[in-house]
């Protein structure tokens, strides 16, 4: 009988131990568990996408630096929109936007481009411009990546409360490189302008 009474207690303690052991380990998996989820949201990025009507955000985990073609392409036209569309009022507006998203050689490079006698168009002439993205190459397996491009730039003139009396069309290229940063407010896209270079017209 005592025999018996051992037997049943020592097989309630292995139990007992076999549970408990049961229950750290569900424990330790739990917490490892949350660990990760709580490590993997501290790493999600935010994109933003902007079009001419709007600016829609959304997310990516990946946490990483790595820009893809079409995240570079819409900086791009965020870049060209801000460098090349302009009017009297927005015109002083753009130069400071985009000067901030290059670094200090290329803005100081782009803003040479700029000077009083383009300034004055705008200002003095009422000119009115628009661009157009005519075509890209982006090269993603080169660090930082590079960026080739040619676009069109149409130049309208109106004079105060009459249609548009003249209109110019001028082209041109870009050669840059695109070095990913730190997505802030100031800066959504996470890409800064380097080595801007300014190319003649694509040939024919």
């Amino acid at each position: 009988m005592l025999f018996d009474n051992a037997k049943y207690i020592s097989l309630l303690i292995k139990r007992a131990y076999y549970t408990l052991i049961a229950v750290i380990a569900l424990q330790a998996a739990l917490i490892l568990f949350f660990a990760w989820q709580w490590y993997s949201a501290t790493r999600i990025d935010h994109v933003y996408i902007i079009d001419p009507d709007t600016t829609r955000a959304a997310t990516r985990a990946d946490g990483t630096l790595h820009r893809s073609q079409y995240e570079i392409k819409a900086f791009i036209l965020h870049f060209l929109e801000k460098a090349f569309a302009h009017n009297e009022y927005s015109w002083g507006e753009n130069l400071r936007t985009v000067s901030d998203i290059m670094d200090k050689k290329s803005a100081q490079l782009f803003l040479a481009r700029m000077n009083e006698e383009i300034e004055a168009l705008y200002k003095e002439q009422n000119a009115i411009s628009t661009v157009a993205l005519k075509d890209i190459e982006i090269d993603t397996q080169k660090h930082p990546y590079e960026v080739l491009l040619y676009y069109e730039t149409h130049l309208n003139f109106a004079a105060p409360g009459t249609t548009v009396y003249d209109s110019q069309v001028a082209e041109g290229g870009l050669f840059l490189e695109i070095h990913p940063m730190s997505r802030c407010p100031q800066n959504p896209f996470g890409m800064q302008i380097r080595n801007l270079q300014f190319l003649q017209k694509k040939a024919p």
